[in-house]
């Protein structure tokens, strides 16, 4: 096994869960994967990708909570983010 650094200076996971209606879920109810796609795409309009990357996670085990969100190195979590919330996440975690 190797061990390295971390490649990117931040980290942003997006819970793109779905649980297909069976039970509350941050794509299915709270549009994890509208919100990620947005992160994505304007960490790299903004040059930031793969410096900053913004993944998906496919569960974070808060579900019920809408869609979650943990940034790295920072240990931030966010709840209940909606597509609105996103110039905001965008102008705190993708600036040069």
């Amino acid at each position: 096994m190797k061990q390295d650094p971390a490649p990117y200076e931040k980290q942003i996971f997006v819970c793109t869960n779905d649980a297909k209606g069976e039970k509350p879920s941050c794509a299915g109810d709270s549009r994890g994967e509208e919100i990620f796609r947005a992160l994505r795409n304007l960490a790299k309009e903004r040059g930031l990708h793969p410096r900053v990357r913004v993944a998906q996670a496919k569960c974070l085990g808060k579900c019920g909570l809408g869609t979650n969100i943990m940034v790295y190195p920072d240990n931030v979590w966010y709840s209940g983010v909606t597509p609105a919330d996103v110039a905001e996440l965008a102008q705190k975690y993708l600036t040069k």
